[in-house]
């Protein structure tokens, strides 16, 4: 998809307290060789805070920088990868009212990790029947992995940490700090089972009190796989990713070497290259591995979080191209090439990096 008119108007996140890798180590949470091996230094770990509370703190900040504000929102977008609340229950409806959005529509997103990179694609097909008086979108993420069902500090592979987050974005058809010039989202079904592994599809793992262990679930899958002589998991999952990013980039039409950026999941240092960065051509620095390694895995986050790290700082200057890509359980891949149109007036004031603790930035 390339899509016309489609900008990135205002971000907001809400990040907790980091909680040192080495801490972990020590208390026995996290295991020490993986620790090394990973080159992970820290998490973002929230209290009691209910995902969508951290979701509304979020949007505040975003829709504080957004020249519509709340009252130009037609629509509210709601992504996550974990429990939100109470089960039959809408958490999107719960941040309107919160946010004090009426008359306009919502819904979730489920799509694990890539729910808010699916969001932008959604909002880029949604954004031509909004009501002229209410023509932006909003897109809200947040979870907390504090939870006896997941152990962060065991819950990827080389040493993954979920982190806790909340990020938000308002998209809009009149204008913003970027513009999004392509969007390619593709389903890899031949990995749906690395995240299901030999777990049965019903009765659901949460109702039955079941811990969820996604690394038990892709050694599962990568047993079956090598069983009947596949081919090497991490070598398919890498291509597809690399395949994604580089459908986006021709949509785009740039080239690799034109990126300023690459803002990817933050996981240990290898996955990003094999993945992203070396078929691309590109060193690792050229990504925001250094600044996620200190933040963990804030699922659906992770790319927003290091924008607005990047513009906070003054690291992204007009003209410059930034790209998102993100891999979730399916296997799914999205990809999202921005061009910053001008740095907005919030990011040339700030003076220090966003992993401010606590509160929204």
């Amino acid at each position: 998809m390339r899509p016309a008119n489609v900008f990135l108007a205002g971000l907001g996140c809400w990040l907790p307290t980091p909680y040192a890798a080495s801490e972990a180590v020590a208390a026995g949470l996290y295991d020490a060789t993986v620790f090394a091996e990973s080159g992970l230094r820290g998490v973002l770990v929230a209290g009691p805070e209910a995902p969508p509370d951290m979701a509304v703190r979020a949007a505040r900040t975003a829709l504080g920088r957004s020249p519509g504000g709340a009252a130009a929102i037609g629509t509210v977008l709601h992504g996550s990868t974990f429990y939100q609340g109470p089960e039959m229950w809408s958490p999107s409806a719960y941040i309107m009212r919160e946010l004090g959005i009426t008359g306009a529509g919502g819904t979730e997103i489920r799509n694990g990790c890539n729910s808010m990179l699916t969001g932008v694609e959604v909002a880029a097909g949604l954004l031509p029947y909004q009501p002229d008086s209410r023509p932006d979108i909003l897109l809200t993420t947040a979870d907390n992995f504090n939870s006896p069902l997941i152990n962060r500090w065991d819950s990827g592979p080389m040493g993954v940490i979920a982190a806790d987050a909340a990020s938000s974005v308002v998209i809009s058809p009149t204008g913003g700090f970027a513009r999004v010039d392509a969007v390619v989202s593709r389903v890899y079904p031949e990995f749906e089972a690395m995240a299901r592994g030999d777990e049965p599809l019903f009765p659901p793992t949460g109702s039955t009190g079941r811990r969820i262990d996604t690394v038990e679930r892709a050694q599962q899958f990568n047993e079956r796989v090598r069983e009947v002589g596949g081919t090497s998991v991490a070598d398919g999952l890498a291509k597809a990713c690399s395949d994604t990013a580089l459908a986006a980039l021709d949509t785009a039409g740039i080239k690799p070497s034109d990126l300023r950026w690459v803002l990817v999941p933050n996981g240990d240092e290898a996955t990003t290259r094999n993945c992203v960065m070396d078929p691309l051509g590109l060193d690792v620095s050229r990504s925001q591995w250094e600044f996620g390694c200190g933040i963990g895995h804030a699922s659906a986050s992770d790319q927003f979080i290091a924008l607005d790290h990047l513009l906070r700082t003054g690291r992204l200057d007009a003209g410059d191209h930034v790209l998102l890509f993100g891999g979730a359980p399916g296997w799914s891949a999205v990809a999202v090439v921005l061009t910053l149109c001008a740095p907005p007036s919030w990011s040339r004031s700030a003076t220090g990096p966003t992993t401010q603790t606590g509160g929204a930035v």
